[in-house]
């Protein structure tokens, strides 16, 4: 196995997991309410997210989600044939798609968890397992596309 398909993995499962420590620590019920109807979150799940949930932030619970569900995860969607051709492209590119939005909208905050400089103890586990999940998502994304 190359360095590009370990790392991939690695960034890949750890993504998942960080995931699925998201949503637990959000309940399943927000992680809804912030992709479709962001207005009926908890007071502390709109805190952990500054006090605002944007569209970005939407997008990118959506990119949990999918993650936690696709074939890296639980495996309850997975490309097939019998997919419209939209959704395989999702579930197959979604590590750069989640990659590409994790580097423009949360550039500072995903670097320093990649080097080690983020300060783990001055967030809760909501956006702690938020900002994992988007650097190992833009690790996994950055890698799938040096392999192609």
């Amino acid at each position: 196995m190359t360095w590009q398909n370990t790392t991939k993995k690695v960034a890949g499962a750890i993504a998942v997991l960080s995931g699925i420590w998201m949503a637990l620590s959000v309940s399943l019920g927000d992680v809804f309410s912030i992709i479709a109807s962001p207005d009926d979150v908890s007071a502390e799940v709109l805190a952990s997210f500054g006090g605002t949930i944007d569209f970005i932030d939407r997008i990118a619970v959506l990119g949990v989600l999918v993650t936690i569900l696709g074939g890296s995860g639980l495996a309850v969607v997975s490309v097939s044939k019998d997919n419209p051709p939209f959704i395989n492209t999702t579930l197959q590119y979604l590590p750069v798609i989640v990659g590409f939005l994790a580097f423009s909208a949360f550039g500072t905050e995903v670097w320093d968890t990649i080097t080690g400089a983020r300060d783990w103890s001055a967030s809760d586990d909501i956006q702690n397992s938020y900002m994992l999940f988007l650097a190992s998502s833009l690790v996994s994304g950055a890698v799938s596309l040096l392999r192609k």
